[in-house]
């Protein structure tokens, strides 16, 4: 485990952190404008580096040290409450994540809340105009508005499916949407496929990663998981993933798709308990174990 002062995600040195060597950046996102149950994703991004630190920079899964790949910790992008009144939402954000994505770089963003997702899409879209999206989540998060904004957090996937040049989104672990969510869904028939929490036994991940185009993004909303695994966040619902579960379907991710980008988004801290920020600094580092895999040697032996 790392004994580096957080200056840095999982403390690392210089040569594993600086720009010029680093081929993922975790970019924190503190955002929080919209939350309408539990308060605190805004200091979620600073909990998250501070329990970095004591990541064990071994993966006894793969073998590796995923951090070798160089990952830098970029400024956060501060940014005010976003309203129709703004002509290009989340600019700030988009404008940080489109220079990593056009150099090929892997970013991560730490929110904040899943209203920031929408940036970060945008970034990649130049890029990737067949740009799916994979997300983890409890809630659909298809209103048109909410709470008189339609940049609420309880929009964005709504919002993300009339940003796409291919709308194609695949939800896993929903659990939560509303009636007017399910009349436009019906009436709308979009090109998203919803895998139900109600259904988890059942569900095939070969066939979840199928409904996917080839160049991904990842928006893990962390409600996905059972709120007996991650308690700290706004909006709970039982009936959620299990730690293991997500693994599994992050891991198959990174082998049969392109994944360009990943946010975490929806983390609350709670004073005094830290198996949560914990949970979440080792979701970000698994995925860039397994999205660097093949990269790092890694055989099947292990995956």
């Amino acid at each position: 485990m790392s004994e580096n002062a957080a200056t840095n995600y999982f403390g690392l040195p210089d040569e594993l952190s600086s720009a010029e060597n680093s081929r993922v950046t975790i970019v924190p996102c503190p955002y929080e404008a919209t939350t309408s149950y539990g308060k605190g994703t805004s200091k979620g991004p600073a909990a998250i580096l501070e329990a970095s630190q004591q990541v064990e920079l071994f993966d006894d899964e793969l073998w590796v040290e995923p951090c070798t790949v160089g990952i830098q910790t970029a400024p956060a992008v501060e940014m005010e409450a976003q309203t129709e009144a703004h002509e290009e939402p989340f600019k700030a954000l988009q404008d940080a994540i489109s220079p990593l994505v056009e150099f090929g770089k892997f970013p991560i963003i730490l929110g904040g809340e899943h209203a920031l997702t929408l940036g970060a899409v945008k970034a990649c879209i130049g890029k990737y105009p067949d740009l799916s999206i994979l997300q983890i989540d409890a809630h659909a998060d298809l209103r048109k508005s909410y709470e008189d904004n339609v940049f609420s957090h309880a929009c964005i996937s709504y919002h993300l499916y009339k940003t796409l040049p291919n709308p194609n989104i695949t939800q896993v672990g929903i659990r939560n949407i509303s009636k007017g969510e399910a009349d436009w869904m019906e009436e709308e028939q979009p090109n998203i496929h919803i895998f139900w929490a109600r259904n988890q036994e059942k569900w095939n991940f070969s066939e979840i990663i199928s409904t996917l185009s080839d160049n991904v993004y990842l928006t893990i909303d962390i409600d996905g998981l059972d709120g007996a695994v991650m308690p700290a966040t706004g909006t709970p619902e039982p009936g959620g993933m299990n730690w293991y579960q997500l693994m599994d379907l992050i891991k198959q991710l990174c082998i049969k798709k392109n994944v360009v980008a990943a946010d975490i988004v929806e983390f609350s801290p709670i004073p005094g308990l830290h198996a949560p920020e914990f949970l979440v600094a080792k979701l970000m580092y698994k995925i860039i174990g397994y999205k660097f895999a093949l990269d790092l040697g890694v055989t099947k032996k292990y995956l």
